[in-house]
């Protein structure tokens, strides 16, 4: 009788090990990373594996940095005594994020620990491609310089931009707010950046509404929906505990629900769309801030907050219009979807104290459903920084779901130690 590797053929087996072994790395890697500080024995009893394949699994995931050992847990009346389990701190995900008025990057490790975090004020309108991705790109060459001195290793590099993105080419097809079409991001800022290392392209919406269901405002959310607001305005949505991305990709573009016909001009070429009233800058406008004077501080967001603050009547109508507007899209967008959940990201999130209960208000009226279930607003944990997180966050997580994309390979990295 054939044995197995020889009716299926050897490489067919060693493929099918390497694919279990890999699935394996993902089980143990994402089990310490809920339950951390854990023992090998505790990962064996929960997972279902072996003891003997914890240890092996165990073993190459602190050879690729995405574990250490901490202390001795309790020791047990019988038998050696457990070493605890941690997620490393070597291993590092850096986000980016263009956006129409500042660039931001972050360097965030397995732990969620912040390394590394820069955000320049700057409006890119109006601007052309090539100094805006050059510019963003000597902010992430800065970082991973820092990355080389500190010895940490980049698993990856995510941008979050603002507009419609075919994330498979890493293409921005439109960004209305910027005035920019068909711009390759990935190929021409990649080409600028100290590192071989692909990069990944996402929406700015999308990337904020994945910070905030793992680590943010958003957990425990199965199906929520992130609105993210600062010059535009968009929505990342979660339905099922997966972001729902739609048919081709685009899903999520709240701001541009119609919400008055006879409205302001959109910077997209429509009329009334809901950005046109909830937008950072048209906030700022309705509160009588002059969004583009050189005499502001540089965070509209704060001078708002600020005005707020001290009960500036024509801010806190601005306020309130804005929250109308946004509860009633947002109720329409429940009562098509179900969702559990609203997270306000970006803007939204300083200035949720006068934001959420007008929301709030409005979908109860709105809402069909709400005689029976409610619908849970939460101000974001992470605010304007939620995007350019989720950058990280995309990074992260794909080592979770395949711990061997953290294995260092020295020819992807071009930054030295300095």
């Amino acid at each position: 009788m054939l044995t197995t590797a020889l009716a299926r053929g050897v490489g067919a087996v060693r493929s099918d090990q390497t694919s279990v072994r890999r699935a394996n790395l993902s089980v143990v890697l994402s089990h310490i990373a809920e339950h951390a500080p854990c023992s090998r024995a505790s990962i064996a009893a929960r997972t279902g594996l072996t003891r003997g394949t914890v240890s092996s699994l165990v073993a190459e995931l602190i050879e690729l940095g995405l574990l250490h050992e901490g202390g001795i847990t309790e020791p047990p009346r019988v038998g050696r005594p457990s070493v605890s389990l941690e997620l490393g701190s070597t291993v590092v995900g850096v986000g980016l994020e263009l956006n129409v008025d500042y660039l931001a990057v972050c360097v965030e490790d397995m732990r969620g620990v912040v390394r590394y975090e820069q955000r320049v004020v700057r409006d890119n309108r109006g601007s052309s491609v090539a100094p805006v991705l050059g510019r963003l790109a000597k902010l992430a060459n800065e970082a991973l310089q820092m990355t080389g001195r500190e010895g940490l290793q980049v698993a990856g590099i995510a941008v979050a931009v603002p507009g419609l993105v075919d994330v498979e080419s890493g293409t921005l097809l439109r960004a209305p707010n910027l005035g920019w079409s068909d711009v390759p991001v990935a190929a021409l800022l990649g080409a600028k950046l100290d590192t071989s290392r692909q990069l990944h392209v996402e929406n700015e919406s999308n990337a904020a509404a994945l910070a905030e269901h793992w680590r943010g405002a958003g957990q425990g959310l199965r199906s929520f929906i992130c609105v993210f607001g600062e010059i535009g305005v968009g929505g990342g949505i979660y339905v099922d505990g997966e972001l729902f991305r739609g048919g081709r990709g685009y899903g999520g573009e709240i701001g541009h629900t119609l919400v008055d016909p006879a409205g302001q001009l959109c910077a997209c070429g429509n009329r009334g769309c809901l950005e046109t009233v909830v937008g950072l800058e048209a906030i700022a406008r309705a509160a009588g801030i002059v969004p583009d004077s050189r005499d502001r501080p540089a965070s509209v967001t704060e001078e708002l907050v600020d005005r707020a603050t001290v009960g500036d009547v024509p801010t806190l109508q601005a306020l309130a219009r804005a929250a109308d507007a946004l509860g009633a899209a947002l109720a329409s967008t429940i009562n098509l979807l179900d969702l559990d959940g609203v997270v306000l990201a970006g803007c939204f999130g300083p200035l949720a104290p006068w934001l959420v209960e007008r929301v709030e208000e409005t979908l109860r009226t709105n809402v069909l459903s709400a005689e029976w279930l409610s619908c849970d607003v939460r101000a974001s944990t992470l605010g304007e920084r939620a995007a350019v997180h989720g950058s990280a966050a995309i990074i992260l997580r794909s080592i979770l779901t395949d711990p061997w994309l953290a294995r260092r390979r020295k020819d992807d990295l071009r930054v030295a130690a300095s």
